[in-house]
């Protein structure tokens, strides 16, 4: 037991020095073969994280094993920039035959880098300080290669090892990268980088012109705004790139910091206004909360200015992912608002957005290595949104253009429409005129006609009392109402020929107040009718039954008998199985009933059907039965009511 205990301390003894041993492993050789000439030095470097700015204490701290693997910084506070040493051994292995000294190159690619130091301590401590640059002195073209910063050449011998030491002070994005070239390969490569980078720029510009020409011919305001906010995030990738350094304040770098945390910040406050302007279509007071979110930036802004460095940036980060989101947001709402555009465009804008997102969160992680570095991704965010932003908004513009030309080709077949019945009504009116005219004419010709029967009628009437002396009294009576009847028909369509007022009116010629109110028995119209109908009804198997009644009524027997007839006509007619039952339910006003047990009509089909010149599918008529019952009805003081229920029947009652 004794042994074990003494035993367990000797184990975690080797366990920390082999602990402390892969912490302080020394730097990787980086080994320039013949033919090769670039090598990427990033894996192979150690990091000292220390305040000390002096090369000799860096040099002191390499050879005493302080250097670790993996990136590690350190900053004086917030406000100050991360900054660290790296250290690198590199070997020439160029065998020694007696060539010149080989020549190379070393590239820092360190956006918006504060200060970059390098050091070449050669084989028995001779130091050489390649580069010092500061963010804070004007721009010098001999240290800028494209958007990276390059050492001027510097020669290693064949077989001779080196040691390089970089003290980077790197501002907002801690990664950096750091190669080795030959000049040639550097002449080369540089070219590569110009024509790639001038290629996107001339690329997004172009994007951007036609995105808001488009956009402002179709007066999009929607659109004009987010092509301006695109602007500026390019104005954000100009400046990581260094090309607003060197274009517009190049002799002047203490502008650097304003302008490139003032242009981060007003991106994301651009979008907030963007976006809080799509959201308020639907939402109001959602869309002003969004749009409030604006002063987060302008915080910010005010937080870089008072503390420049790692926190801002990373402010500024969450501002803008915050505002992509809101974004997403508004285009949802914007589609809902107005025209939702084609589902293949909603698509891609989506998965446009995601991948946008998906860059930002592998960068601010860490998880996408030197593959996707800050300014890559960067530029990779821009071409997603625009592509999404241009795809979405363009469509949407269009598929709302397509609605407003249905719109006016709507307004146009209505017009069209509107002329066509305009054109209909001229003719009708003209067909009018000429049916008035015929009808006047017609009724000149009855009137004619009962004006030349007056007198035969006068001589028949005298001859009738000549011979009637020995008829007996009922007789001669119903013969004399018969030829009053007469004449009083042929005075009154003479009467009616006569007036020159005349407008065509159904009800002319009925003899007006001239006819005497005549009371009589209902049982007479409803004999006449079983008579007249029941060899039809029998025909089609059908039990036709008129219950007769004793109520005397003042209803004119014609306007009755039309209304009756036409009902049982129509109910046998429609009825195929069953019957048809005509009778008198006495009240106050005596109402005749006509009861079927046919197909029966839904109350939008007795609606339809009530009107004059509308039939059923299997009727041969006109179309005038129930529409003539119905005027006739209301024109004379009688109610025409109607019951029925699909599949049972029918049910018509007359209150006279």
């Amino acid at each position: 037991m004794c042994h074990v205990r003494r035993l367990i301390p000797r184990v975690l003894a080797c366990f920390v020095m082999l602990f402390v041993w892969c912490g302080t492993v020394q730097a990787q050789l980086v080994e320039l073969a013949p033919g090769h000439e670039t090598a990427d030095m990033v894996p192979d470097l150690s990091y000292w994280a220390s305040l000390d700015p002096e090369v000799s204490a860096a040099i002191s701290a390499f050879r005493d094993g302080h250097f670790r693997r993996g990136l590690q910084t350190i900053s004086y506070s917030a406000r100050h920039s991360p900054e660290t040493w790296a250290a690198v051994e590199i070997i020439n292995q160029t065998a020694e035959d007696g060539r010149p000294d080989d020549r190379f190159v070393v590239t820092l690619d360190a956006p918006l880098v504060s200060g970059v130091r390098i050091f070449l301590v050669r084989t028995g401590g001779l130091t050489e300080n390649l580069t010092d640059y500061s963010i804070f002195e004007p721009f010098d073209p001999v240290d800028h290669v494209v958007n990276r910063l390059r050492t001027p050449e510097f020669a290693l011998s064949p077989g001779e090892q080196v040691t390089l030491l970089t003290h980077v002070q790197t501002g907002p994005f801690p990664d950096f990268g750091m190669e080795i070239h030959s000049p040639d390969y550097l002449a080369q490569a540089s070219f590569g980088w110009g024509v790639a980078l001038t290629a996107f720029y001339a690329f997004a510009l172009s994007c951007l012109v036609f995105f808001f020409g488009f956009q402002a011919a179709m007066r999009s305001a929607v659109g004009v705004w987010n092509a301006v906010l695109f602007l500026v995030f390019l104005g954000v990738l100009s400046f990581v790139d260094g090309l607003l350094f060197r274009a517009v304040y190049p002799q002047h770098p203490e502008y650097a910091s304003g302008i490139g945390f003032g242009l981060l910040f007003a991106l994301s406050g651009a979008g907030f206004l963007v976006a809080g302007a799509g959201v308020a279509r639907i939402a109001p007071r959602l869309g002003r909360a969004v749009s409030g979110l604006a002063l987060l930036s302008l915080a910010g802004f005010g937080f870089a200015i008072l503390a420049p460095g790692p926190i801002a940036a990373v402010l500024s980060y969450a501002l803008i992912g915050a505002m992509l989101i809101a974004n997403v947001v508004s285009a949802r709402a914007f589609a809902q608002d107005d025209v939702a555009p084609p589902v293949g465009a909603i698509w891609v804008a989506g998965l446009a957005v995601l991948g946008a997102v998906v860059v930002i969160a592998l960068v601010v992680s860490g998880l996408g290595g030197r593959w996707l570095d800050a300014p890559t991704a960067m530029r990779a965010v821009f071409a997603a949104l625009l592509l999404a932003t241009m795809t979405f908004l363009t469509a949407n513009v269009i598929a709302l253009r397509r609605r407003h030309l249905s719109a006016v080709e709507a307004r146009v077949e209505a017009l069209q429409a509107e002329a066509d019945r305009n054109r209909e009504l001229l003719a009708a009116e003209r067909n009018y005129a000429r049916a008035r005219e015929l009808a006047a004419l017609r009724q000149r010709q009855l009137a004619t006609a009962s004006h030349d029967l007056r007198q035969p009628l006068m001589s028949l009437r005298m001859t009738f009392d000549g011979l009637a002396t020995g008829m007996q009294p009922e007789v001669k009576s119903r013969l004399n109402d018969a030829f009053d009847y007469l004449g009083a028909l042929a005075s009154g369509y003479a009467e009616d020929g006569a007036d020159e007022g005349w407008d065509g009116d159904e009800t002319a010629g009925d003899g007006g107040d001239t006819t005497e109110i005549e009371t009589y028995a209902l049982s007479v119209p409803l004999g006449t009718v079983l008579q007249m109908f029941q060899g039809e009804a029998q025909a089609k198997g059908l039990d036709l039954r008129v219950v007769s009644s004793a109520r005397d009524t003042t209803a004119p027997p014609l306007v009755l008998m039309r209304i009756v007839t036409n009902l049982v006509s129509n109910a046998i007619k429609y009825t195929d199985k069953g019957g048809v039952l005509v009778g008198v339910r006495h009240g106050s006003r005596p109402r005749i009933w006509v009861v079927d047990t046919g197909p029966g009509m839904r109350a939008q089909d007795i609606a339809h059907f009530s009107n004059a010149y509308v039939k059923g599918d299997s009727s041969t008529g006109q179309g005038l039965g129930l529409s003539v019952c119905f005027d006739l009805a209301r024109d004379h003081g009688m109610l025409l009511e109607v019951t029925s229920v699909p599949g049972l029947g029918t049910c018509f009652s007359l209150s006279l």
